[in-house]
């Protein structure tokens, strides 16, 4: 079937998303024109389609996201994008998912898990997180992205993770702005529906409360009843932290958990090592520094005796000129 890219998309221009997913696996060739996230023409085939079909969806993607993406997370109707078998999904804008209850439950961890694990608040805080309860309020990330985004927070330096942190934190306030952008058009749509609960509890006051927790948390934590050691940052991946056993993980998961744990290993062997290197050479630094300050104080303390030495040297010899010449005055004086 050859026909021109023109032709292609006019048709397109009448199909729905669902549509043109299916089209864009028919084969090579349409997949190139319909998944090109960097096309202005393909973005603007899957914002149409959007528009005309999903009219109540006139809100724009987020940042960062393609109108492909964008389109297939709206399509609710498809089911869990991760067990592929429930129906009844929501979709989760702060990891950009479309996923059923339970499986929400199984890829997440709790705040509360990582400041069990000592995990750095500084990382914590910049990563984007769910939030369930009102009163009592929970926040869930997701255990994927933590891994990702920790291995890349654990290897930089002082300096360069002070400047990734201020990037992170722009992309993570992007995100929570749109999720309340989200969360404040539900609540106008349940307005209509006379729902007071969402009327009377916007978004922002839940996210208030969920800080205003775990600033309370934080608070008692962190006021220890004796004095302790400053905590290290767990090794990545913060993943090993959260499987019980082997023999609850997916069998899909189990390689790469097992791979994660070998490098945990050869980095723990790798620190140590390094380590030992480190005090070997601080230990060859004092000795060295030690003797040169041996040597230092040795010809100092030869310079002062010789200098004394030459002293007393030349202060008897003034004795000496000094009584000659006094005894020639004398002689010259009195005859």
């Amino acid at each position: 079937m050859n026909f021109s890219p023109e032709i292609f998309i006019e048709i397109c221009s009448f199909l729905p998303p669902g549509d043109l997913f299916t089209l864009s696996q028919v084969c090579r060739k349409f997949r190139g024109y319909l998944c090109a996230p960097n096309s202005f023409v393909t973005q603007q085939i899957w914002k149409e389609s959007r528009l005309n079909f999903m009219p109540k969806e006139d809100m724009p993607p987020p940042e960062g996201m393609s109108e492909e993406k964008y389109a297939e997370l709206l399509m609710t109707e498809r089911g869990c994008q991760i067990c592929k078998r429930t129906k009844e999904c929501k979709i989760y804008w702060e990891f950009a998912i479309r996923c059923c209850k339970e499986c929400h439950s199984n890829k997440t961890v709790s705040r509360i898990r990582l400041i069990d694990i000592e995990c750095p608040s500084e990382f914590v805080d910049i990563m984007p997180y769910t939030h369930t309860g009102f009163i009592i309020c929970n926040k869930y990330y997701w255990i994927e992205q933590l891994d990702s985004t920790y291995s890349q927070y654990y290897g930089l330096s002082k300096k360069k993770k002070e400047i990734w942190l201020n990037n992170k934190k722009q992309i993570f306030d992007s995100i929570m702005n749109y999720v309340n952008k989200r969360e404040l058009r539900e609540i106008e749509e349940r307005e209509k529906l006379n729902d007071y609960f969402y009327f009377y509890h916007p978004p922002h006051l839940f996210h208030t409360c969920c800080d205003l927790h775990y600033s309370l948390l934080n608070l008692r934590i962190q006021t220890p009843t004796r004095p302790s050691r400053p905590s290290r940052s767990p090794l990545p991946p913060l993943s090993r932290f959260f499987v019980k056993k082997i023999k609850d993980m997916t069998p899909s998961a189990i390689p790469k958990f097992l791979q994660c744990h070998i490098q945990r290993l050869e980095n723990v062997s790798h620190q140590s090592s390094s380590n030992a290197s480190i005090r070997l050479n601080s230990v060859n630094n004092f000795l060295e520094n030690s003797n040169e300050q041996k040597r230092d104080n040795f010809i100092k303390t030869k310079k002062k005796k010789d200098k004394r030495e030459l002293n007393n040297k030349f202060n008897k010899f003034s004795m000496k000129v000094k009584g000659k010449n006094s005894k020639n005055k004398f002689a010259h004086k009195y005859g």
